[in-house]
C-alpha cells in the first residue's frame, strides 16, 4: 500500500499557493505572482474530491483491484491499486491534487505515509468534525495492536454528527462507511447506522469509533 502524498494543488482553471508547498522553484512562482486560493476554490477543491470519491464507489472495485485511470484534464493515464490508500490516490490524482513522491514523507505502508506527510505540514486534528474531502484515518483494524491502517475519504457530515466516508473494504472492496464520536459505544441510533465495523469479530471494540485516529487535510484545518 506504498502511497505518494500532495504536497502541493493545481487545478484546472488556476493555480493556488499552499503554505507547505515542498516544490520550492514552484512556490517561488507562486508567491511571486500573489496568486492565493480563496474560499470558494477551497470549496471547489472539496466538491470536486466529492464527486471523484463518488464516482469510483459507484464503480464498484474490488479491494486492491488495479485499473487505469484518465485524467479528466491532462488526459495523462496512471494506474491505480484499490486498496484504502491507493483509493485516496487516486481520486486526489483525479481532484486535480498533485502526487509526487519526492515530497512524501515515505512510511512503511501508504496510511502512515499519509499521516507522516500531513503531520509534518501540520495538516491532522481530532478534535473536531471534518470537512467533505478529508482523509480519515484508523488504527487496529488488521490486529490489536496495529497503528495507522486504514484510511478512507469524508464525504459526508450530518447534522448529528455522524461522518460519511468511503474506503476500500478487504472483503467487500470500496463501501460507504460511517463514524460517530458522540456515540462511540452504539452501530446504530434511532433504527440509523451511525458506527460501522472495521474489524472483524464484531462488538464494541470493532466499530470505527473505537478504532479512530485523526482526520488529515489539504486545506485549512477546521
Amino acid at each position: 500500500m506504498r502511497f505518494y502524498i500532495i504536497i502541493f494543488l493545481f487545478l484546472s482553471s488556476f493555480a493556488f499557493a499552499q503554505n507547505y508547498g515542498y516544490d520550492k522553484k514552484y512556490q517561488e512562482q507562486l508567491n511571486e505572482s500573489g496568486v492565493e486560493i480563496n474560499e470558494e476554490q477551497k470549496k471547489k477543491v472539496r466538491e470536486d474530491i466529492k464527486k471523484y470519491a463518488n464516482l469510483y464507489l459507484g464503480k464498484h472495485y474490488k479491494y486492491n483491484e488495479k485499473d487505469e485511470l484518465t485524467h479528466p484534464v491532462s488526459k495523462e493515464k496512471k494506474n491505480f491499486n484499490f486498496d484504502c490508500s491507493g483509493f485516496v490516490a487516486a481520486v486526489y490524482w483525479t481532484s486535480n491534487i498533485a502526487v509526487f513522491e519526492k515530497q512524501a514523507v515515505l512510511g512503511e505502508s501508504g496510511v502512515k505515509t499519509i499521516y507522516a506527510t500531513l503531520e509534518k505540514y501540520k495538516k491532522l486534528y481530532n478534535n473536531s468534525l471534518p470537512n467533505i474531502g478529508d482523509i480519515i484515518m484508523f488504527d487496529r483494524t488488521t490486529s490489536e495492536t496495529g497503528k495507522l491502517t486504514h484510511a478512507g475519504i469524508v464525504v459526508d457530515v450530518d447534522e448529528d454528527e455522524t461522518v460519511s466516508y468511503i474506503h476500500a473494504s478487504t472483503s467487500r472492496g470500496l463501501v460507504l462507511g460511517y463514524m460517530n464520536l458522540k456515540y462511540p459505544d452504539l452501530a446504530r441510533k434511532d433504527g440509523k447506522v451511525i458506527n460501522s465495523y472495521l474489524r472483524r469479530g464484531g462488538g464494541v471494540d470493532s466499530l470505527a469509533s473505537k478504532c479512530f485516529n485523526s482526520y488529515g487535510t489539504i486545506l485549512d484545518l477546521p
